[in-house]
């Protein structure tokens, strides 16, 4: 089947007065529209700048849940980074993802050194990390500063979301 589709684009090419090029590139579209995408611009600003690790946004798992979103960014990808304190005493922490109508997202939890130290990346509508478990693997969390990234699954899996921290 692609062989005939080659076939029929190099015969219209040599065809006097025709050209067929197709562009879908992301430079091909259109820059100043509306958003179209599963998420509003209020999603896209929430708790920004928190693009990086150093920009974490300092958040408080009692109150702070989104609605959030990664969205379509001019240059890079848009992953956003969460930070959040784990009380002395706690013996259970449950990150919870929610991914809204698009695409696949991701969640990755770092330690306060910046070293990935868990990370739940299936396919399905949420992700989930509980530490400690084994699968997917996660260490039981001392007492200190931990961030979480939500990120997406592929570049182009834009999407809003929901989270929360739960400290047991």
């Amino acid at each position: 089947m692609v062989r005939v589709w080659i076939a029929l684009i190099a015969l219209l090419g040599t065809l006097p007065g025709c050209s067929f090029i197709l562009d879908f590139s992301d430079k091909a579209g259109v820059h100043d529209a509306s958003i179209d995408g599963p998420y509003t611009q209020a999603e896209c600003d929430y708790k920004e700048p928190n693009d990086t690790l150093d920009t974490a946004a300092v958040i408080d798992p009692a109150t702070d849940m989104g609605p959030a979103a990664i969205c379509k960014v001019t240059t890079g990808e848009d992953d956003d980074y969460y930070k959040f304190t784990v009380p002395a005493m706690t013996t259970k922490v449950t990150i919870q993802l929610n991914n809204g109508s698009g695409g696949d997202l991701d969640l990755k939890l770092y330690d306060a050194t910046g070293d990935v130290i868990g990370q739940s990346r299936s396919f399905g509508p949420s992700e989930t990390l509980i530490c400690p478990a084994v699968s997917p693997s996660c260490p039981s969390l001392a007492a200190g500063d931990y961030v979480f990234e939500i990120l997406p699954g592929s570049p182009v899996n834009l999407n809003n979301y929901t989270f929360s921290v739960t400290l047991n």
